[in-house]
């Protein structure tokens, strides 16, 4: 059976390199952490399984497969599992393992949301993508980094090379800009710049999503029949 090694212990300041993000040891500690008025971010700050990650990087960045899905967590594993299979990836332990991880983090999404399903964004990069750090307009999201350089953190949007990069693996749990708190976060995030490094990031990105939230210009509804899902 494949799994994380333990979290790293938080050091001794209750914020994560002195920024509004808790670093917590499990992931079911992800949503209650935002329940602080002062933290706008989480973080589970574990490693991934070498098996895992010598699997994925043994697979040439080019063929990562790529969508944007709204699902039910449920489905999620089948889901990874035929997006793989479309670019002639089969099923493999490692695989098994990806979509059993992208499900528990989809759960806690959903929980804390409370929407009925979730959208799940599977995304190979190989640019700067959203290089500027911002805050998104969601109420939340979770961002997990599987092969490459993670996503970074800062406060201060004009000096960006004071942002601090989280570990490749560490979900991160962010509040957006409709958190429901009269206190409005603070932390942006933004892609690492890695135009013209050769490098490649896989990223798995998840936010609550209800039916009047579906976007069919870019929405894939997993499974197709799935018309009308409930919780």
């Amino acid at each position: 059976m494949m799994e994380t090694a333990p979290a790293i212990q938080p050091d001794s300041s209750p914020y994560w390199r002195g920024l509004p993000v808790q670093s917590v040891n499990a992931l079911c500690e992800l949503a209650s952490a935002l329940q602080d008025s002062d933290t706008d971010a989480a973080i589970w700050d574990r490693t991934l399984p070498q098996a895992f990650a010598d699997w994925l990087n043994a697979i040439p960045a080019e063929r990562w497969p790529q969508g944007r899905f709204v699902l039910r967590p449920a489905d999620i594993a089948a889901c990874l599992t035929e997006a793989f299979a479309a670019s002639q990836i089969s099923s493999a332990p490692a695989l098994t393992w990806f979509g059993e991880d992208v499900t528990h983090l989809a759960e806690c999404m959903q929980d804390l949301s409370g929407a009925p399903m979730v959208r799940l964004r599977l995304e190979p990069v190989f640019d700067d993508a959203c290089s500027k750090l911002h805050i998104d307009n969601v109420v939340a999201r979770m961002i997990c980094t599987y092969s490459g350089p993670a996503t970074e953190l800062g406060l201060d949007a004009v000096t960006p090379e004071s942002a601090e990069r989280i570990p490749t693996g560490a979900p991160v749990l962010l509040k957006g800009k409709r958190w429901p708190d009269a206190h409005q976060p603070s932390l942006r995030h933004r892609s690492p710049p890695i135009a013209g490094t050769g490098q490649a990031r896989l990223v798995v990105v998840l936010e609550g999503c209800s039916q009047a939230e579906i976007y069919p210009q870019y929405d894939t509804l997993y499974p197709s029949n799935n018309a009308q899902p409930e919780r």
